[in-house]
C-alpha cells in the first residue's frame, strides 16, 4: 500500500519523508518470527501491508491499510471475508502461502479514525492513530510478541538508550532511486535507534515515534505500512510501534515514523475481549447449528428408512394356486390358497 508523506519538525535541519514500501538495503529474513503479510481472498499473493503477531489470535498493522483512502472508520478497503494473513516469516511466492493463511475475522480501528492525506490543505488524519487490530480465526504457527513496550521504555528508546529493529515485506534494492518490488521474503533492518524528532502530521507526541536506520543499513520502502519496530530487552520481545512513512535526513540518514502503540493498548483489550466472547457464541452457535442439522439429516434418514421398510411390508404379493387342472392367482399382503388348492 502508498504511505503517505509526512510534514517533521526538526530543531536544526528538515526531512524530507517519502512514501513507504520493503526495507531498502535490508537483510532478507525469511524465517522470522513475528512479521506478516496482507492476502486476499483468492487473489494471488501479493505484497500489500506488513503487520506483527502480537497475540493469540491478534495481528497488528497501520489502519490507513484496512480503511479505505479519503474514507473513515469503519469503512474498509475491502469486505472482511476478502481478509487473509500469512504465517510468520514466509517467502509468499511459496507454493504452501495460499493454503496456510488464516482468515481475519474482524477489524479494529480507532472509531475517529480518517483515512486523508491533503498536507497542501493542512489534512494529515491519515498520519493520526494510524494504528489497526486483525482478529484471526484460528492462532497462526509460532510465537507471539512479549507485549507493547510501555511508556517509559518508549521514553528511553527516544532518548537514545537501547536499539531497535525493523521487519518488513515490501519494496528492495540498494537505494530509493533503483528500488525493486518485493520479491516474496521478509526483509530486517536492525540497530535503530530512537530521536526526539516531533511530527506536523501526528501532534500527540505520546503517540509518535521518529526511528533512525544506521546509515546504510535499511530504509522504509513500499509494503512496509503497517510493520512492526521491535526491541529485545531480556528474554522479551518488544513491540515498540507500527512503521506508516520514511524520511530522508542529511547526509543521507534515513529514518522511519511509527506509531507507538502503547496508548493503545486499552482499547485493545477491551476489542480483544469482546472478539473472544462474541467468537465463543457464535462458534457455539455454529456448533449448535451443525448438530441440529446432522440430527435433523439422522431423522429424515430414519424416517425415510422406516418407511421404506414400511412400504415392504405393505407390499402385496402374487401366489398361484392349483386344484388338479384348475389353476387361481391370489394377491394379498399374505396371500393364502383358498381350501382345496395347493401353492404351485
Amino acid at each position: 500500500m502508498k504511505l503517505r508523506v509526512a510534514a517533521l519538525v526538526l530543531v536544526l535541519s528538515a526531512i524530507s519523508v517519502t512514501p513507504a514500501t520493503s526495507i531498502i538495503n535490508g537483510t532478507a529474513a525469511v524465517g522470522s518470527d513475528y512479521v506478516v503479510t496482507m492476502l486476499f481472498g483468492d487473489e494471488k499473493p501479493t505484497a500489500h501491508c506488513t503487520g506483527a503477531y502480537l497475540r493469540p489470535r491478534v495481528v497488528v498493522t497501520a489502519a490507513h491499510c484496512v480503511i479505505s483512502q479519503g474514507a473513515r472508520a469503519p469503512e474498509l478497503t475491502r469486505p472482511i471475508q476478502d481478509w487473509y494473513v500469512s504465517q510468520a516469516g514466509v517467502d509468499w511466492l511459496a507454493s504452501d502461502t495460499k493454503s496456510s493463511r488464516v482468515k481475519v475475522l474482524k477489524i479494529w480501528t480507532d472509531p475517529d479514525y480518517f483515512n486523508r492525506w491533503e498536507p497542501d490543505k493542512g489534512h494529515r488524519e491519515t498520519q493520526v492513530n494510524d494504528i489497526a487490530f486483525l482478529f484471526l480465526e484460528r492462532e497462526l504457527n509460532g510465537p507471539t510478541l512479549s507485549r507493547a513496550a510501555n511508556r517509559e521504555e518508549i521514553e528511553n528508546f527516544r532518548l537514545g538508550r537501547g536499539t531497535a529493529f525493523h521487519l518488513g515485506y515490501g519494496c528492495i534494492g540498494d537505494s530509493w532511486e533503483r528500488r525493486k518490488n518485493n520479491d516474496g521474503k521478509p526483509y530486517l533492518a536492525d540497530e535503530m535507534v530512537g530521536t526526539n524528532i516531533g511530527s506536523l502530521s501526528t501532534p500527540i507526541w505520546d503517540r509518535f515515534l521518529f526511528a533512525q536506520y544506521q546509515l546504510g543499513k535499511g530504509e522504509v520502502c513500499s509494503g512496509d505500512s503497517g510493520s512492526p519496530l521491535l526491541m529485545k530487552k531480556g528474554s522479551e520481545m518488544l513491540y515498540i510501534g507500527s512503521i506508516f512513512a520514511g524520511g530522508n535526513g542529511p547526509n543521507g540518514v534515513k529514518y522511519a515514523s511509527v506509531t507507538v502503540l502503547w496508548p493503545f493498548v486499552p482499547a485493545l483489550d477491551e476489542a480483544y475481549s469482546k472478539f473472544l466472547i462474541e467468537d465463543a457464541q457464535n462458534r457455539e452457535l455454529k456448533a449448535r447449528q451443525e448438530a441440529e442439522a446432522k440430527a435433523a439429516e439422522e431423522l429424515k434418514a430414519r424416517q425415510e428408512a422406516e418407511a421404506k421398510a414400511k412400504a415392504a411390508s405393505l407390499k402385496k404379493a402374487t401366489i398361484t394356486c392349483v386344484k388338479g387342472k384348475s389353476f387361481k392367482k391370489v394377491t394379498s399382503l399374505k396371500p393364502k390358497c383358498p381350501a382345496g388348492f395347493k401353492k404351485k
